[in-house]
């Protein structure tokens, strides 16, 4: 009797997260002092697309984000690999439009940095490795969630049956959880393809993000460390699927042509890969005893970068939830604590993806005036001076009510 106890109380966990991406396991770092026993359940860990010897999927990681990610004791893993940005230069194709942001308009060291998702995932598991709150399982996945009034039941596919009051959905945009929960979504394909690379230039970057705005869609030059640059190029699918058919040299031409002389000679470029862009919006971002958290919960298009962003916000306000919940304790998997999250976190949520909606579309599409109103824009945005200090610390995540870690 007394080892079925023992059975039953291992099996019991404060905390099951579905999905060991960057996200959840923010969720989890987040909470790894609070005494809570997390389990994060994983298929398999990701294996990084080399680009010249760099992971080519990348994220652009504001200075709010930073802030978190040190308050949670990620960065110290991170800072010396991660490529700084100290400005950013954004200009409408041929066009007069154009804008520039500096950190220090904005009373910063830096607007953020660039870093590659496999060194970041590889930081989060030195956190979660070294903590004893944490079972960090994979391979592994879930193969039955039963939802019932007090708790919900984790079947796992190595025979074991966890029991938890909140389980969160962090397994991203084609969410297992969230298809288990029957809960379908809102969603926009944009017909175009992001492609990512590691290139070598020939002039510095100087710690400078470079975005274009091209017919066909986005292109982002980002500063890694050494001199190298990260793209981000979204193009229409027709487009994208020739670039990825052109050879190395080929495309390098067509990069150089697409970005212009600002950067002197492309002299390399490494693999590149492609992905699908859309946008996504879970209609229920959290029902009883559950919480979806990233892109579980919402996709973004990629022209700002801000996705990841978004889904480490939803992971800290969800994480100080739970930690206020405990503190009056309230059932924190109930939907009363839940509807508190969701609330908190959709103003941000829907100011980002309408944002990246208006954005795509006003630059991608040549409705007569629309030019000289994107000129307009940037100019009047470039010269008001409060307006864009305002704007840059909106969004480097600076001021929303976030907490860099959970108290």
């Amino acid at each position: 009797m007394k080892k079925t106890r023992q059975s039953r109380r291992e099996n019991e966990k404060g905390l099951i997260i579905i999905g060991g991406g960057m996200v959840g396991l923010t969720l989890a770092c987040a909470l790894k002092d609070t005494g809570l026993k997390i389990t994060v359940v994983e298929r398999t860990e990701a294996e990084p697309r080399m680009s010249l010897k760099r992971d080519c999927r990348v994220s652009a990681i504001v200075a709010g984000t930073v802030g978190i990610l040190g308050g949670i004791g990620v960065w110290p893993y991170v800072k010396d690999k991660a490529g700084s940005i100290d400005s950013m230069r954004i200009w409408d194709n041929q066009r007069f439009g154009s804008i520039r942001f500096e950190a220090e308009e904005a009373g910063l060291d830096t607007l953020g940095y660039i870093v590659e998702n496999s060194i970041l995932l590889s930081a989060m598991l030195e956190v979660v490795h070294a903590s004893e709150n944490i079972e960090w399982c994979c391979p592994a996945s879930v193969e039955s969630v039963q939802w019932k009034a007090s708790c919900v039941e984790v079947s796992l596919d190595d025979g074991r049956v966890l029991t938890t009051p909140l389980i969160v959905g962090a397994d991203g945009g084609r969410s297992w959880l969230r298809s288990q929960a029957h809960i379908p979504t809102w969603s926009h394909r944009f017909e175009q393809q992001g492609i990512v690379a590691t290139i070598q230039p020939q002039l510095s970057h100087r710690n400078c993000a470079y975005q274009r705005f091209l017919p066909t869609g986005p292109l982002a030059f980002l500063p890694l460390t050494d001199g190298l640059c990260s793209i981000v190029w979204s193009a229409q699918d027709t487009e994208a699927d020739r670039l990825m058919a052109l050879s190395d040299v080929a495309f390098l031409n067509e990069l150089q042509l697409a970005l212009g002389p600002v950067m002197g000679k492309l002299e390399q470029a490494g693999a590149r890969a492609a992905f699908p862009l859309r946008s996504q919006l879970s209609r229920h971002i959290v029902r009883p005893r559950m919480a979806l958290i990233g892109d579980a919960a919402h996709q973004v298009h990629p022209l700002a970068g801000l996705g990841v962003n978004l889904g480490i916000r939803d992971a800290m306000v969800l994480a100080q939830e739970i930690v206020d919940a405990r503190h009056f304790e309230e059932d924190y998997g109930s939907l009363d604590v839940l509807n508190r999250f969701m609330h908190s976190r959709m103003p941000d949520i829907l100011a980002v993806m309408g944002g990246m909606e208006a954005f795509n579309y006003l630059f991608t599409h040549d409705v007569p005036g629309l030019a000289l109103l994107r000129d307009a824009g940037m100019r009047v945005v470039g010269n008001s001076g409060p307006v864009k200090r305002m704007l840059m610390r909106r969004a480097m995540g600076l001021t929303l009510p976030v907490p860099k870690q959970v108290s």
